[in-house]
C-alpha cells in the first residue's frame, strides 16, 4: 500500500477520479484521504465518509502499516 499510487491495483474498478488522482500512498496522504475521502479526491465513488478523529486515523494508518508491510 504504502509508496503505490493510487487506482493501481488490476482488476478493481476504480473511479475515474481516483485513477486520475495521481496520489502516491503514504502517511500524510492517507490522514487526509481518511479525514474526508471525498473532499480529497473529488469526483471518487467511496461512500466512506471519513474518520474526523486524529487518533482513529493514526490507528488505521498504523494497522494498514503493519498489514502491508513487505
Amino acid at each position: 500500500l504504502f509508496g503505490r499510487k493510487a487506482g493501481a491495483v488490476e482488476k478493481y474498478k476504480y473511479s475515474k477520479a481516483m485513477r486520475a488522482a495521481g496520489v502516491v500512498w503514504d502517511e500524510k496522504s492517507l490522514d487526509e484521504y481518511l479525514t474526508n475521502p471525498k473532499k480529497y479526491v473529488k469526483g471518487t465513488k467511496m461512500a466512506f465518509a471519513g474518520l474526523k478523529k486524529k487518533t482513529d486515523r493514526e490507528n488505521v494508518i498504523a494497522y494498514l502499516k503493519k498489514e502491508t508491510a513487505k
